[in-house]
């Protein structure tokens, strides 16, 4: 199969990216907007600090609403893994704002939960590598008071060479 059928192939199955992607040399702001604008990504109450060299960090507010019962307050694993994909899929956003590539979304996420998340956090994605078809980005997630590791994960996303 020739790569041109791949394409082909991944166009039929999943359709043409038509998400949001920044452009320019400063896509921070872009993405802040898109985060407000966005009702999940709003209500996740991420704030988006800094992007700089491939790295973004954002801040996290603990939601008590989203708690795992089981767990005395800790914050459910599923929303760990929901902030950790939100951010390292941001931070390719962000780092492919200036290139010939737009991003797609998450081929494969491991995460590795390392200790409760019982109040607010910080979360940071970090480019690892950017091709012409898919993106690494490692991410973690940490306890902002204390800087204690919550969880760490990479993944894999799908990005677009632009025609």
């Amino acid at each position: 199969m020739t790569e041109d059928d791949s394409e082909r192939k991944y166009s039929d199955q999943y359709g043409e990216n038509t998400g949001f992607n920044p452009e320019g040399e400063n896509p921070l702001e872009q993405l802040r907007q898109h985060a407000h604008d966005h009702p999940l990504i709003r209500d996740m109450g991420i704030t988006f600090e800094s992007f700089d060299d491939g790295v973004l960090e954002a801040s996290i507010p603990h939601n008590q609403e989203w708690a795992n019962p089981g767990m005395g307050g800790a914050l459910h694993g599923g929303m760990v893994v929901a902030y950790l994909d939100t951010v390292m899929g941001f931070t390719i956003m962000a780092a492919v704002a200036d290139q010939p590539v737009t991003s797609g979304p998450t081929i494969n996420l491991n995460t590795n939960f390392l200790s409760p998340a019982a109040s607010d956090m910080v979360a940071t994605g970090e480019i690892v590598r950017t091709g012409s078809s898919s993106a690494v980005v490692d991410g973690t997630l940490e306890d902002a008071e204390t800087g204690e590791a919550i969880a760490t994960a990479q993944g894999v996303w799908r990005v677009y060479a632009d025609d």
